[in-house]
């Protein structure tokens, strides 16, 4: 018999939903949007803004005394609160792509134990509990691993990753014969790793809110995750695959690391 969601599970879904359907009603008029730069290639949108909101409000309803920390009005990390991306990916947002997401997290002692993902325009929902196995839409699912010898590895990049850094990574795993892509969307990125639509996912210098809801999914759909660094905006990295890949990045995951 199938174990239901838990109660905050099933609670966390269903905000994201709402804020979901908010999103694609934004993306839908993105022309509309206000529209900024944190720094180069870093936008933020009005919808970026508007989603975070809508989290702040809801959560305070549904989980009073925990706190939200989100990527654009920030916020105090405790051993018991929220975590959001509103918008990941908001540079694929503005150029009309689908592959954006939500991201949203629960972090217990310092380490999230809830995650759901969310995209908008494809209509999909990734969630996972730490115990739970792999959700999509709500319902029980695993990693799709009947292709994996067909090895595809997808690596971020950000502006202070260096190009020659990436190159590093990059020219290493061709080397080895895998494909590299990039969507340039860490909740996409860690996503489409638990679904099976390829092997991992690596970035260097990135932030708890890109990366929190992944990688509690990716572990639950039975792959290897590590993170570590700094809890402060782009200190932190992230490697999360199949065995194989791993064990290809061992001899150089100290240039992603260290």
């Amino acid at each position: 018999m199938t174990r239901p969601l838990s109660a905050r599970h099933a609670a966390a879904n269903a905000l994201m939903a709402e804020a979901g359907r908010r999103a694609l009603r934004l993306f839908q008029a993105r022309e509309d949007l206000s529209l900024s730069a944190k720094a180069p290639m870093d936008f933020v949108s009005e919808a970026d803004r508007d989603i975070e909101r809508f989290f702040k409000c809801e959560l305070r309803i549904a989980f009073p005394g925990q706190p939200l920390v989100g990527e654009e009005y920030g916020g105090e990390a405790s051993d018991d609160c929220w975590v959001v991306d509103p918008i990941d990916g908001t540079a694929n947002f503005l150029r009309g792509s689908p592959l954006w997401g939500i991201s949203l997290a629960h972090m217990r002692d310092g380490q999230p134990d809830l995650g759901v993902i969310h995209y908008p325009v494809l209509g999909l929902t990734l969630s996972a509990e730490t115990g739970s196995g792999l959700w999509v839409d709500g319902k029980p699912a695993s990693r799709d691993a009947r292709f994996d010898a067909a090895r595809v590895v997808a690596v971020g990049e950000n502006t202070r990753w260096t190009p020659e850094a990436i190159a590093e990574v990059e020219l290493h795993l061709r080397k080895a014969r895998w494909g590299v892509t990039g969507f340039r969307c860490a909740s996409i990125s860690l996503g489409f790793a638990a679904l099976g639509r390829v092997d991992g996912y690596i970035e260097r210098y990135t932030s708890l809110w890109d990366l929190a809801g992944g990688v509690v999914i990716c572990a639950e759909a039975g792959l290897n995750v590590r993170w570590g660094g700094e809890l402060k905006p782009q200190g932190l990295w992230v490697m999360a695959g199949t065995p194989a890949l791993m064990d290809q990045i061992a001899p150089i995951q100290t240039s992603i690391t260290d």
